[in-house]
């Protein structure tokens, strides 16, 4: 009888890792999914703020540069995007093309070229994300009104 007690001795330990190593991996695979899925939202969002800021503002290479800082500030909260020195992810369309500040219609900001880095323990994965789309009509396009400097510009 004491020779099957110490057969027996270290079992529950041995089933325990194996079944807390399935289950940490699929708790971190819920929280990844659902950061993935934040940041699918925080994007589509980005889009729509780039967009509408380009809409606002004068037309130019100062207006993209400020919409592209302010919505990789977004992307890269998630933590999982590193868009760092990249411009190709990023485009904004004046419509119609070689518009001026008075004769534009509509902006369009388009994301693309962005992946997402899940951190699965044991299962490194890196997710492309669609290509996400928004116009916005055209605005005021100023970045001054009456001498001031509008803040959505800056």
């Amino acid at each position: 009888m004491l020779r099957a007690l110490t057969c027996n001795r270290g079992a529950a330990a041995v089933e325990f890792a194996l079944t807390a190593s399935i289950f940490l991996t699929l708790l971190f695979a819920v929280i990844e999914f659902s950061r993935l899925m934040l940041l699918w939202g925080t994007a589509s969002e980005a889009t729509r703020i780039a967009a509408r800021m380009g809409s606002v503002c004068s037309p130019g290479a100062l207006t993209e540069q400020t919409v592209r800082k302010r919505v990789a500030a977004l992307l890269n909260a998630s933590g999982q995007v590193s868009i760092s020195g990249r411009t190709d992810w990023l485009s904004l369309s004046y419509l119609p093309s070689g518009c001026t500040e008075s004769t534009c219609t509509l902006v369009t900001a388009k994301i693309t070229n962005v992946s997402a880095k899940l951190n699965i323990p044991g299962v490194p994965q890196t997710i492309n994300l669609p290509d996400f789309s928004a116009s916005s009509p055209r605005e005021a396009m100023l970045s001054t009104v009456n001498t001031t400097q509008n803040n959505a510009c800056i």
